[in-house]
């Protein structure tokens, strides 16, 4: 990974506790759950660029919050 991926994952990682982000050699972006403070259900998560990568983790957190809302309002 050059240095400025480096710090574009380091940027996601903590914008996303419980991520590990990196850049693969055909320059997909990919991030894995490697703890239980990752909000979603998937374990790795892929994006074509770091924005892409970002609009899915942000959908795995949101998906997650609306499981979590659900469940707690079930009868």
């Amino acid at each position: 990974m050059t240095p400025d991926q480096a710090q574009t994952a380091g940027q996601i990682e903590r914008a996303y506790p419980g991520y590990h982000v990196w850049a693969s050699d055909e320059n997909w972006w990919y991030a894995s759950r490697v703890n239980s403070r990752a909000r979603g259900q998937s374990a790795t998560v892929c994006g074509a660029t770091p924005d892409e990568l970002t609009r899915e983790l942000s959908a795995e957190e949101t998906e997650a919050t609306r499981a979590h809302q659900a469940a707690m309002t079930a009868p």
